[in-house]
């Protein structure tokens, strides 16, 4: 136990002294939008693009789509696609999103793996290239970073997420991330999460969710973040391969954001 809580501590003084700044990558998946965002160590297949350590519980080949619109301004929409690759020891992780407008859009590519290190310990990494486009006087600019995450198994109903997002800030003056969080699975059909994310010179945000899955093809999704402060809920049916999910955050000043996600999975 002291050996995790070591571990624990050495995430939280990274964060300590990550750079200021929004992160670059638009979180998608109408699952994990509608628990709040609270899915740094809940298995699922947009979740694994949150932490690329979560890519070792996939158990089959998946496919999907997802569009997000925020404050239901199509301006500020972003679309998205993926795809994991169940490879034995080292499944892979693409994905590729598309954020704005005619004016002004980015493109946010990244192609991720993970192994497992021991039977409760996995480590996964992702290299992301990221393009930007403006008109007029503002030149196109590009970068590429990589993002890195661990899960833990502490019990068999409890999981610890990690996540951190381009830690090599001081070299590539791009924002950085951190996320922490920890998922309790009372049985297959209910779990809560609890969680954490922090860019420097912004605040801490908090994050809940639950999910419910109703006779295993209905699932119901419910969560809060408070930075910034949102109500989450979101629902998923699944019909034989396919699944699909809506997830909603709420927001009293800015009002509604809305996601949707199709999800193919191979078996």
């Amino acid at each position: 136990m002291l050996r995790w809580n070591a571990v624990f501590l050495s995430f939280l003084l990274t964060a300590a002294v990550l750079r200021a700044g929004e992160p670059l990558f638009v979180p998608h998946g109408a699952g994990a939008m509608g628990m709040g965002f609270a899915v740094t160590a809940s298995p699922g297949h947009w979740n694994c693009f949150h932490n690329q350590a979560l890519l070792t519980a996939a158990s089959a080949t998946s496919f999907s789509a997802s569009l997000e619109n925020r404050y239901m301004m199509p301006a500020l929409s972003s679309k998205a696609v993926s795809v994991i690759l169940d490879i034995k020891n080292a499944p892979l992780g693409l994905v590729a999103t598309h954020y704005g407008n005619a004016d002004y859009y980015r493109l946010f590519t990244g192609l991720g793996s993970a192994v497992r290190i021991t039977d409760g310990i996995s480590l996964g990494v992702q290299v992301d290239f990221i393009s930007e486009h403006g008109i007029g006087e503002y030149r196109d600019v590009s970068h590429v970073t990589f993002e890195t995450g661990m899960t833990c198994n502490l019990s068999s109903s409890l999981t610890l997420g990690l996540h951190l997002f381009n830690p090599v800030a001081p070299l590539n003056t791009l924002p950085s991330s951190m996320e922490a969080g920890l998922q309790w699975k009372q049985s297959d059909d209910f779990l809560l999460t609890i969680g954490s994310s922090k860019v420097s010179d912004e605040p801490l945000s908090l994050q809940f969710g639950l999910s419910w899955d109703v006779m295993d093809k209905l699932v119901i999704r419910s969560g809060y973040m408070s930075s910034p402060s949102a109500f989450a809920f979101g629902i998923g049916y699944r019909t034989g391969s396919l699944q699909v999910d809506a997830g909603f955050l709420l927001n009293s000043m800015t009002g509604v954001t809305s996601s949707v996600s199709i999800t193919w999975t191979i078996r």
